[in-house]
């Protein structure tokens, strides 16, 4: 039994070392790696808010839709495959250079999506905030480039005066209808 075991092993070998190098290389390369070990994003790649903006009053909770140039894409984490990540929403703070290197910390101000989820609900406080996205590779590792949005400020409104609009009385506040969705692409609300 053992020749045998032993026959096969030595044809096996020899019949790979006949088979030209081309393939035996897997049929995908896995994401190119910087030599710091990062992920390489291509050039012009960047993430951004699809429905807030610099300088947004809103109130608490409110939504937050992530954008992404077509140029990558998203997916859970643990997939490795080139242009591919997953968002990670900032509060309040921004990557340090050193940071830019190592998984993104996990805590209240680094909010993670590694589902490869695109939107969230966010709850604040009253107040001013910052507020970015970073896209990190399958290990949670930003980009070699940064696939970053601009840090924006937005306002957040205390509750009790956003119930209560100063030129409405509090039995005629408006009230909100299911967001219709469009083929354009962009979403409407309507009040009764």
């Amino acid at each position: 039994m053992f020749k045998f075991r032993y026959g096969i092993l030595t044809v096996a070998t020899i019949a790979a070392a006949g088979v030209p190098v081309r393939a035996q290389q897997p049929a995908t390369p896995p994401a190119a790696q910087a030599d710091s070990g990062q992920s390489v994003a291509p050039a012009g790649a960047t993430a951004y808010f699809v429905n807030i903006k610099n300088g947004d009053t809103v109130t608490s909770p409110f939504k937050v839709i992530f954008g992404l140039t077509p140029n990558m894409g998203v997916a859970p984490s643990g997939v490795e495959k080139a242009n591919v990540g997953h968002h990670h929403l900032l509060v309040d703070t921004t990557l340090k250079p050193d940071e830019l290197t190592q998984p993104i910390t996990v805590d209240g101000q680094h909010i993670h999506f590694g589902k490869g989820q695109t939107e969230t609900m966010v709850t604040l406080p009253a107040g001013k905030h910052t507020l970015q996205l970073q896209l990190g590779d399958w290990t949670h590792i930003p980009f070699n480039k940064p696939v970053q949005s601009e840090v924006i400020s937005i306002t957040v409104k205390d509750e009790m005066a956003a119930n209560a609009p100063a030129n409405a009385p509090a039995d005629a506040k408006a009230k909100l209808v299911k967001p219709e969705h469009h083929s354009h692409g962009h979403r409407h609300r309507y009040y009764k």
